[in-house]
Order: structure tokens, then sequence, then C-alpha cells
């Protein structure tokens, strides 16, 4: 498991993300994990952290919105050099990061279908940022399952 999540349907959803994703790119999507729940968990972060989660009317689209961002930064602080292939499941993780938090704070329940609604949130707040179509996104999510269907 790369997060730290308290929520066992949380931790089922991680696994499922990590089940998808090959071999030779597990150790890449850990590394990127890291370096977003470094900034995360950050000490330095933690008011402006505490303050969103507080603010926190939708958890689905804040939770879109915040992986979407995260990625973005991740991204840009790399030099643009996180494979595309490792950038929507690591959303998901940190996506799902965060939700655990708002769960925690008492600002969301979570259940099946906030976990779908937030899923579908991280997707569609990331293919913008990456000029990436849902079928580009099929496309490469069927390429990293081995040409199976999505």
């Amino acid at each position: 498991m790369l997060g730290q999540f308290s929520n066992p349907m949380l931790q089922q959803a991680e696994q499922g993300i990590e089940e998808k994703v090959p071999a030779n790119l597990k150790e890449g999507l850990g590394k990127v994990v890291h370096a977003g729940l470094t900034i995360l968990y950050s000490p330095k972060l933690a008011q402006q952290r505490n303050e969103r989660i507080a603010a926190t009317t939708d958890p689905a689209k804040d939770v879109g919105d915040g992986a979407a961002r995260m990625m973005s930064n991740l991204f840009e602080q790399s030099g643009k050099k996180i494979p595309l292939e490792l950038i929507v499941p690591a959303a998901m993780i940190l996506g799902f990061e965060y939700l655990d938090l708002l769960g925690q704070a008492g600002k969301a329940e979570i259940t099946p279908d906030l976990i779908a609604n937030a899923t579908q949130s991280i997707a569609d707040s990331m293919l913008p940022l990456f000029n990436v179509s849902k079928e580009q996104l099929a496309e490469m999510m069927a390429k990293a399952q081995g040409g199976a269907q999505p």
C-alpha cells in the first residue's frame, strides 16, 4: 500500500489501482505518490490543508480539483518527466488520501458512491490539464493493461 488510509474501502480502491499498473511502472508510481504524500503532510502546509478541509462543501469535487493541482505541481517539479501512464493512477491514490482526511475530519462519509464520484471528478479534472481526451485515456489504460479494454 502506498497510501496511509484509515478507511478499508479506500485501501481496497487503492489496491485496485495498483494492480492495474504494469510491473515496470510500479516503482515510479511509488516515487510519485511518496512525493505527493510528502507535500500533503508537510508541516509547513498543515494550516493551509486544514483550512481547505474545513471549507469543503463538495468532497468529490474538492478531491478532483486537489488531485489535479497536486499532479500538475509534481509534473512541473519533475521537469515534466513523470510518464503520463502514472499521472492518473497517482492522482487517484493521492485523491483518495485526501478523501480519507476529509472522512477523518467529519467532512465526508466514505461510501462506494462517494468513491465513484471522486474517481470521476479526479479524471475530469486531470484530463484537461494534460490535454488528454477521454478516448486517449481509454487507450492509455488499455495499453497499460496489456491491450485489454478499460
